[in-house]
């Protein structure tokens, strides 16, 4: 019986003609879903109301015809709005005005609000805190909230509104309280009770760092840092130890998924970012006499691994206290499986956790750089074969669902 919800899905998303690709061939992968039919889905629609002009149910305008009585459905209310009618997908609007919010550019959750709690931009009487900057404000002689974005708060609720003892839902939120989505309206600087480094957020510089804590010299690391001791899991805890000056900050890549065991093993992603590398800057490139696109090694005090260099202006030398710091970008995406294979920056980074739900400071550490490669000189190899260069003929021994589409050599004929 548990499985039977599963089994009963009606899931009705198949393309209502036959879909052709930008090529104008059709497509040769059976029963792809219609993404456009699947956001109707998320917008909502109207169970018993039909939309005149196709027959088919009526889409919600947005959020607020959402009913609790079975009339309605809605996959997810704050994107309910982005397909009010099926010729009128927001999320592909590219309308551009000389409006600074551009409302029409794009869609933004919920109901097209660019800014949340924007009644916040006004004070509690309605009136804005800046005439120069106003946004949302109460106009008294219309009655209702006005300015270039959507309110985010009910439209008609005057800033003088005080709720009864006994008032529920939004009833009980105040004209003078914008933070809709809390019970009493209000902005909470802190979650009461539970968390075990506040209540009231602190600033503290990473567990490495070649500076001191200005804002708290006193404290440099967070006190309810979680350490893990072991001879794997150094870490310099000392600010400016010259022999790790350099601030290392990891990142992901579009390309590749997560932290890459999926996406390393897929030739087409491999092909847009084929390597690990090393993002700095032609300062520190200069200065260490690496050269664009040789191989540089980053250490740490748990390791080693070597890496191409990418020398970009994206990536800038910081002053700070009249001392130039540099600083490097690492992915995060590379290891020991995959069709590419390459450094990781795990075993680099230190093992530190928050006293709350142990997520590791994986974001930045403490490093150095060098030109060259690690000196055992042992290559890595591929786990999994290296595909051919990709081209316009069909990939081998390859199912036609997971071949690429749009090739110019698929013939017309051979896709009806």
């Amino acid at each position: 019986p548990r499985d039977k919800p599963l089994q009963a899905l009606t899931w009705d998303y198949d393309f209502l003609e036959p879909h052709r690709l930008p090529d104008g061939s059709l497509s040769r992968i059976p029963d792809e879903p219609d993404a456009a039919r699947v956001l109707q889905e998320i917008n909502g629609w109207h169970v018993d109301k039909k939309d005149p002009t196709n027959g088919r149910p009526k889409l919600l305008a947005n959020f607020s015809e959402c009913e609790d009585d079975g009339s309605t459905a809605c996959g997810c209310w704050i994107y309910s709005g982005v397909f009010p009618a099926y010729d009128h997908n927001r999320s592909r609007d590219r309308k551009r005005t000389d409006h600074y919010v551009d409302p029409e550019w794009a869609y933004a959750w919920p109901l097209n609000r660019r800014i949340l709690y924007n009644r916040a931009s006004a004070d509690a009487d309605g009136n804005p805190w800046s005439e120069r900057k106003r946004y949302i404000y109460w106009d008294e002689a219309a009655k209702k909230w006005v300015g270039p974005d959507v309110p985010d708060f009910e439209p008609d609720k005057a800033p003088t509104y005080v709720p009864p003892d006994d008032a529920r839902g939004m009833e009980a939120i105040g004209g003078a309280d914008p933070f809709i989505m809390k019970a009493d309206g209000k902005g909470w600087l802190f979650a009461p009770g539970g968390a075990k480094d506040g209540p009231f957020p602190v600033h503290y510089e990473p567990v490495e760092s070649p500076v001191r804590n200005r804002l708290y010299p006193q404290y440099q690391q967070a006190p309810t840092n979680r350490y893990f001791e072991g001879p794997m899991n150094r870490i310099a805890m000392t600010p400016g130890d010259p022999d790790y000056p350099i601030v290392a900050c990891t990142f992901r890549m579009t390309e590749h998924y997560l932290s890459g065991p999926m996406s390393r093993f897929n030739s087409w992603l491999n092909e847009l970012m084929p390597e690990m590398f090393v993002e700095l800057s032609p300062e520190l490139a200069l200065e260490r006499g690496i050269t664009h696109g040789d191989f540089l090694v980053v250490s740490s005090l748990r390791g080693e691994i070597e890496a191409r260099a990418l020398v970009t202006r994206r990536i800038r030398p910081l002053l700070i206290e009249g001392k130039t710091v540099h600083q490097i970008g690492v992915p995060f995406q590379w290891g020991y499986a995959g069709e590419t294979v390459g450094g990781s920056v795990n075993d680099l980074i230190p093992l530190v956790a928050d006293p709350n739900v142990s997520m590791h400071e994986t974001k930045v550490f403490t490093c150095n750089i060098r030109p060259g490669k690690l000196a055992t000189g042992a290559a890595r190899t591929p786990t999994k074969p290296v595909a051919p260069w990709a081209d316009r003929r069909p990939t081998p021994e390859t199912s036609s669902a997971a071949q690429p589409e749009g090739h110019l050599l698929h013939k017309r004929e051979d896709t009806r």
